[in-house]
């Protein structure tokens, strides 16, 4: 689908369809000189999920639902705000759970070295398809390992600061994903939680990569 062809079907503007693709919520399928091809499937799953899965979560509860999905503890929401997530999460599937939490942080792809790479990930929490050199994390998502694309976390405004010294070049289809959180709370030791690796997963660009982040979110799901 062209950018419109895409906005008319989501019935948003062509604005918002490109905000989609910047942040991995649509997926560019190439270019035909100067439009945009975008994945007819990423869009018609965004309209399905935007329909049935209501609300979308602010950062801070879309953290809180990736850290108990995790099993790990949240301190930053009360015990009933509490008590009305884990209500919530006993009734969602894997897709509605990527869409509910797509506030949890601000996405952009960009392309850049090796060299670049290196440097991204002394400075974010790498999540997601960063992670998939290491084999142990590769294997926990049946996935093969491989090093080449970066992915991470880091606080709003870093890539304002960074991106030109790193030489990174802003490309919807790039192998580096930037992305940034005003609330550091939950990444404030630097590992991200697996169910967030999950979601980021989701976002891939891999066919494979985004069913490996499904089933494991299911599988989080069914093990509450």
């Amino acid at each position: 689908m062209t950018t419109r062809e895409a906005a008319e079907c989501l019935k948003v503007t062509t604005e918002a369809v490109r905000k989609m693709l910047k942040n991995a919520r649509l997926e560019q399928a190439g270019v035909a000189g100067r439009t945009i091809l975008i994945d007819a499937g990423s869009v018609h799953r965004v309209k399905r999920d935007g329909k049935r899965s209501g609300r979308l979560w602010t950062e801070q509860t879309a953290w809180a639902a990736l850290f108990l999905l995790s099993g790990q503890k949240v301190t930053w929401l009360s015990s009933s705000e509490l008590w009305r997530l884990r209500k919530r999460l006993a009734s969602v599937s894997a897709e509605e759970f990527q869409q509910l939490a797509r506030n949890r942080a601000t996405s952009r792809r960009f392309r850049g070295s090796d060299s670049a790479k290196q440097m991204l990930s002394k400075a974010m929490a790498v999540t997601g398809t960063g992670l998939l050199a290491d084999p142990r994390i590769a294997s926990s998502f049946n996935l093969a390992s491989g090093a080449g694309a970066f992915e991470g976390y880091a606080k709003a405004g870093f890539i304002d600061k960074n991106a030109k010294k790193l030489g990174l070049r802003e490309d919807p289809t790039g192998d580096i994903v930037i992305r940034e959180l005003n609330f550091v709370l939950p990444l404030n030791d630097g590992h991200v939680p697996t169910a967030a690796i999950a979601v980021d997963l989701q976002d891939s660009h891999s066919t494979r990569e985004r069913s490996a982040g499904r089933a494991k979110i299911e599988e989080l799901l069914h093990a509450r």
